[in-house]
């Protein structure tokens, strides 16, 4: 078979053609037996989407009243004085600059995710004392620890 009967067939493909077996009165008797059908009218379900609105409402004003609530907690009722500046220190930040290598706050964040890491990593050994894999892990972390105080320590 050549290119040109090639295109000859898909020219006879492309002209007009009956099916085989006749669909309309399949359609008609469909048609029909629809409208004899007792139709119930729908009854309007309105209470779902009120309950989602409802439920949303609720947690924003619940976040917003926790977040209000958070805040007039946090403000400290007696100010931790800074020695350096005499500027009002939440007790957080006090913490935080205690907890800081050197006294630095640049390093305060660095210490208290190598300081939770090894918590951790502690309790994790005491579940499992066989894995050989976190007592190498605490020791990188550390490690990690003492550069990190070393750097304060040079900060200074």
């Amino acid at each position: 078979m050549n290119d040109f009967e090639i295109q000859r067939r898909l020219r006879d493909m492309n002209a007009p053609r009956t099916p085989p077996i006749d669909l309309w009165p399949a359609i008609e008797k469909r048609i029909a037996s629809e409208e004899h059908e007792v139709r119930l009218p729908l009854r309007r379900r309105t209470w779902p989407p009120l309950a989602a609105a409802a439920a949303v409402l609720f947690t924003v004003l619940g976040g917003v009243a926790l977040l209000h609530r958070q805040g007039a907690d946090s403000t400290p009722d007696f100010a931790t004085l800074n020695a350096n500046s005499f500027e009002r220190v939440s007790p957080t930040d006090a913490d935080l600059a205690r907890r800081a290598p050197g006294g630095d706050p640049r390093l305060a964040g660095a210490a208290v995710v190598l300081d939770a890491a090894q918590i951790e990593i502690r309790q994790a050994i005491s579940e499992r004392p066989d894995a050989a894999f976190l007592v190498d892990l605490l020791n990188r972390t550390n490690a990690r620890r003492s550069k990190l105080d070393r750097y304060g320590a040079n900060a200074g």
